[in-house]
């Protein structure tokens, strides 16, 4: 039996999806500034053209942060920590789903991120997961559902804000150069992201054996929040 995976596909569609999904889970909204979100997007989307790394990979990758995030919900990130985040989050999901996978080195030279910093930050990365990288079957989709309806909920807004846009456009021109007074406002908000283990994982509370082992989850969010604000990424 086939499963839909996402209705996008190719590089652009997903390195969009992915740039703002990572800060909303990562950080709980979307970037305060285009020029952060614009570089993000272009960081993600040469890394997925650069590897062609496949869809099923990069939700896994997502759900590996949401799972950091989702146990240690007072975690900051820092500006540039979602480029190392999602990096590793990457090298992970790519060691357990496909059978030919990059070797770090290839990984450090596709994100611009050092050698021995990814290395430092997979290993981190793993301990704060207490080395639980198997996602089943029925986990991986019910998360793929999720992730798209969040895509939906991002395409509606997109949607509605080029509406709003061309209404504005419209609504100020006169044909004899007098601007109208008549603004459009757009009543309808958009959803916030709902919590996924709030419906799938019931089970998933922190106890005190589990914050007893914060150390390694710390020095993991330590890792991923170096300023990486000066990427430049290879073209």
């Amino acid at each position: 039996m086939s499963y839909p995976i996402l209705t996008c596909s190719n590089a652009a569609q997903l390195s969009e999806f992915v740039a703002q999904m990572v800060p909303k889970i990562w950080t709980g909204s979307s970037f305060t500034t285009t020029g952060r979100s614009a570089s993000f997007r272009l960081f993600c989307q040469n890394i997925i053209k650069s590897t062609q790394i496949s869809s099923p990979c990069i939700l896994v990758a997502l759900l590996y942060i949401y799972k950091l995030r989702f146990a240690y919900p007072s975690i900051r990130g820092s500006m540039g920590s979602e480029i190392r985040l999602f990096t590793t989050a990457l090298i992970l999901a790519n060691k357990f789903l496909d059978d030919n996978t990059f070797t770090n080195k290839t990984w450090s030279e596709v994100s611009s991120v050092p050698l021995n910093e990814l290395n430092i930050m997979e290993v981190e990365f793993l301990s704060a997961l207490h080395y639980k990288t198997c996602i089943h079957q029925a986990h991986f989709f019910s998360w793929t559902a999720q992730c798209q309806q969040w895509m939906s909920q991002l395409m509606h807004s997109r949607q509605m804000h080029r509406k709003i846009m061309e209404k504005k456009r419209s609504t100020n021109y006169h044909p004899y150069g007098i601007k109208s007074n008549y603004i459009y406002y757009d009543h309808q908000q958009q959803k916030p992201l709902q919590p996924f283990y709030r419906h799938h994982h019931s089970s998933a509370v922190i106890t005190a054996a589990a914050q007893a082992s914060s150390v390694a989850t710390m020095a993991a969010a330590t890792a991923m929040n170096v300023d990486y604000s000066n990427f430049i990424p290879r073209v």
